[in-house]
């Protein structure tokens, strides 16, 4: 016997529509007269579609937002032996000035979250970028005339960790406003990550190159705040583009199918609203855990193991480490294009782990140069195939996307965590190696990088052996021409029968709108697994902040990348 739910769908009120109360008075009639003709004169004369050019336009200043914020990611830790020498700091403390962002953004990630979705991306993308710029002051006046001060570092990198966290989340919530799924939405976040990585490859590999030549590490980071400054004006360009590009043309916001109007959402922080993301939510977390903590934390030993493989010194090492970044910039928009034009989402990330798993493969069970430079290839393939599809697929299976800023930023605040665990834990092991080699601490990231493969795995074959199982996972596997006949099948299938919407109503939701709403949505009635899913997400936070208290101890946490994140 088939289940058969039914659907009526209220009309979202976006835009309040006077209505006007007719009196015998005369005053009363030609106010009434008036509007009417008003309203008239609005409906004769609709605004223009928005023109593709301003959209480019929107991407690249978008992407320009975050610029200074990646720029200054590897920053800190370029400058370690520097710092060190200049504050007279042990490596303990110089730990706790650089996994400080993944612990602040453990929990702030999801509160911020929720704002991004209240208040919208761009006026986000303003504040935190402003908080970025704040903190990366600080941290360049702590340094300069010789001040040398560990305290102010702290400070300011705590301010620019409050930015550094979610400023990605608020500029993925603008495009999601913009671009729909598979009409562009994967080329911007693909656009975006190739910015990203070319910014982070130049600060990375030109910071101390600027400390030899100018005399002091603060002019490499007095240079981080000039980029920061340039992020934050275009931030502020975004924000003012986006109110007058809904004042001059009819722009759609993606996430609802209604018009943009830059309304804040009604409503306070709710727990509760856990309750609405499907398994196939959980199981992206999940995968990310493994596969994004572990891509990106390997970062933290990259080039330290280059030295040791090639035997070579630092400027090699440090070059042929950051080579992951520069493949992922040339290959990201490329991928976008593909996803936005064939789907295929979870393809992508059985990809990016099966690529992980063969890179750590080849670093553990084999010694000679040329499997090392394979595996480093393997790990850039994985590192290019990461983010466009992940942050994709969050928007795509969540039943209402309106609330794709919050899935997010829960999935990004256990990556957090999980970075803090692998690398404390990678960081003891090689304390305890009396060669102080990086050898044992692959076994962690093989580890890692099998049961991401295990995972997505999963996911990929249930996608089609038992598609009414995890109808979202199937839907984000199907082309965008091909959806609505498969939206409908899977309906057929389990029995779903929805209301048509009304002709006459304009602002009307689509039958298979509604019927992809259904499909995505959690079965289970309270969202009771939901909750248990977010009872071990918050297990693995406490977790990481455990570990990140042993690491402090232990001073393992030094070579830690500042400011990484999981997408």
């Amino acid at each position: 016997m088939s289940l058969q739910r039914e659907l009526s769908v209220e009309k979202p009120p976006i835009e309040e529509k006077a209505s006007v109360d007719v009196h015998d008075s005369s005053s009363s009639q030609g106010d009434t007269e008036q509007a009417a003709l008003a309203y008239a004169a609005q409906k004769a004369a609709p605004k223009a579609k928005l023109p593709y050019a301003w959209q480019l336009v929107m991407i690249v200043l978008t992407c320009l937002c975050t610029f200074g914020n990646h720029w200054s990611n590897g920053l800190i830790v370029s400058l370690k032996t520097t710092i060190i020498k200049e504050t007279h700091i042990n490596n303990s403390q110089f730990a706790t000035l650089v996994a400080v962002t993944n612990l602040v953004n453990t929990f702030l990630c999801i509160g911020l979250g929720f704002y991004i979705d209240k208040f919208g991306g761009s006026i986000m993308s303003v504040i935190l970028a402003g908080f970025h710029l704040s903190g990366a002051i600080v941290m360049s006046g702590a340094a300069t005339n010789h001040l040398n001060s560990y305290p102010l570092l702290i400070v300011g990198k705590v301010l620019a960790a409050i930015g550094d966290g979610s400023l990605d989340n608020a500029q993925h919530r603008i495009f999601s406003t913009y671009f729909a799924p598979g009409k562009g939405f994967a080329f911007s976040i693909g656009a975006i990550w190739c910015v990203a990585n070319l910014a982070q490859f130049t600060g990375q590999s030109t910071a101390n190159v600027i400390t030899q030549n100018l005399g002091s590490y603060a002019w490499a980071l007095w240079i981080s705040s000039v980029i920061a400054l340039f992020s934050f004006i275009c931030a502020l360009v975004v924000f003012f583009l986006d109110r007058y590009l809904r004042s001059r043309y009819n722009v759609t916001d993606q996430t609802s199918g209604l018009r943009h109007t830059g309304n804040t959402k009604r409503g306070k922080f709710d727990i509760r609203a856990i309750k609405h993301l499907p398994m196939t939510f959980w199981l992206v977390v999940l995968f990310a855990i493994f596969e994004n903590a572990g891509v990106q934390s390997f970062v933290s030993i990259s080039t330290q193991f280059a030295q040791q493989r090639l035997q070579k010194g630092a400027v090699i090492g440090g070059w042929v480490s950051s080579f992951y970044l520069l493949l992922p910039a040339g290959l990201t928009p490329f991928l976008g294009i593909y996803i936005d034009v064939f789907g295929q989402r979870i393809g992508f990330l059985f990809m990016s782990g099966l690529t992980f798993l063969v890179s750590m493969l080849l670093l553990k069970f084999s010694h000679s140069v040329p499997t090392f430079i394979a595996a480093y290839v393997f790990y850039a393939l994985s590192q290019s195939v990461t983010p466009a599809p992940q942050v994709e697929i969050i928007r795509s299976i969540i039943p209402d996307p309106q609330y794709f800023a919050t899935g997010f930023a829960i999935k990004k605040s256990v990556v957090q965590a999980s970075i803090v665990i692998i690398t404390t834990a990678a960081g003891r092991l090689q304390d305890l190696s009396p060669t102080d080699s990086l050898d044992p601490a692959v076994t962690l990231w093989l580890v890692y990088a099998f049961l991401s493969v295990a995972v997505s795995g999963f996911m990929l074959a249930m996608s089609y052996l038992a598609p009414n199982t995890l109808p979202a996972a199937r839907l984000s596997q199907i082309a965008p021409r091909d959806m609505p006949e498969e939206i409908d099948k899977l309906a057929r299938a389990q029995g779903l029968v929805v209301r048509k919407p009304d002709p006459a109503d304009e602002d009307a939701v689509s039958e298979t709108k509604v019927k992809e709403k259904l499909l995505k949505s959690p079965r289970t009635r309270g969202g009771l697994l939901s909750w248990g899913y977010l009872i071990v997400a918050l297990g693995i936070i406490f977790i990481g902040w455990i570990m990140f208290g042993l690491g402090v101890g232990w001073g393992v946490h030094g070579s830690v990348v500042a400011g990484t994140v999981g997408e």
